[in-house]
């Protein structure tokens, strides 16, 4: 039989930092992006108007489209397309937990067609959707018609908020140098 000896050095006993993932300086990470966004010569203006739009279209109650929406309002506006996608995609969470609420305010904001129930949507999860479809088709319309209710005083309510907070951390009126 062979003695097998092993040594370990204090090293291989510490984490590197190339194996352990940096939680720790997120917020610091967070500030720095944002500086660099905020010096890559948009105004704060833009950058307030892309970053409430992406929050506005993120919380729409279409599971399939959203990233679609930005990208073409971006585009016709001319907003900054990975800040508007990075913040709808950080919505993404709220989008899913506000699709049923936006759901059942459609339904009190527009009474017709059918409801939709918890054991309808129960029974399309156990793979009956041929008979559920339409019934999610109209849920779905009528949270979106809760939605374009509700968008619009949370842009005019954002907006300026998000105006003043990116103007006070750039310290400037205008245009952003480049640098």
């Amino acid at each position: 039989m062979q003695e097998v000896s092993l040594t370990v050095d204090r090293q291989d006993l510490e984490p590197s930092r190339d194996r352990v993932p940096r939680l720790a300086g997120f917020g610091q990470r967070l500030a720095a992006r944002l500086k660099e966004v905020l010096q890559s010569g948009i105004t704060p203006e833009k950058l307030a108007l892309t970053v409430a739009l992406g929050i506005a279209l993120g919380l729409m109650p279409v599971l399939w489209g959203t990233s679609l929406f930005c990208a073409l309002l971006a585009g016709v506006c001319g907003l900054n397309q990975g800040a508007i996608q990075a913040v709808n995609y950080l919505c993404y969470p709220l989008q899913i937990a506000l699709f049923i609420p936006f759901c059942r305010l459609g339904e009190s904001l527009f009474p017709w067609g059918p409801k939709v129930s918890a054991a309808v949507l129960g029974h399309a999860l156990h793979g009956h959707l041929g008979s559920t479809i339409s019934l999610i088709c109209w849920a779905s319309l009528r949270g979106v018609g809760a939605w374009l209710v509700t968008a619009p005083p949370l842009l005019l309510a954002l907006y300026p908020l998000l105006k003043r907070f990116f103007l006070k951390k750039s310290g400037r009126r205008g245009a952003l140098p480049l640098s």
